[in-house]
């Protein structure tokens, strides 16, 4: 009477699903709005400025193009999706770090031409 005891294996489904709607139409909506801020003349950094002008422009359009192909994206646990979340906030933090650098260094060479 040595039975050996049933083993029951337990299949793991993993969450494959993409985003939800509110998140996919919620991306959709920030790329818009990007796409309208960056043709728009109205700006945090005006682009009369050369560099920081269009850094901010840049800035807001690539982190909403990340945001769209992160929520997009069929299997939300892939890779992709993972980088795509850092580098979003990568970029957020690159370029609000350069945008002060550089609206400082240009403060600064005003100040010293004004002097």
């Amino acid at each position: 009477m040595d039975k050996e005891p049933e083993v029951i294996e337990a299949e793991v489904v993993e969450n494959n699903k993409g985003a939800s709607d509110f998140q996919k139409g919620l991306a959709v909506f920030l790329l818009i709005l990007s796409l309208m801020y960056t043709v728009s003349p109205i700006d945090l950094a005006p682009d009369a400025i050369p560099v920081v002008g269009w850094l901010d422009d840049l800035g807001f359009l690539a982190t909403a193009t990340m945001n769209v192909m992160q929520q997009f994206a069929k299997d939300q646990n892939s890779a992709m999706v993972k980088i795509l979340k850092y580098a979003k906030w990568f970029m957020v933090i690159a370029v609000v770090i350069a945008a002060l650098l550089l609206g400082g260094l240009i403060a600064a060479i005003v100040a010293l031409i004004v002097k």
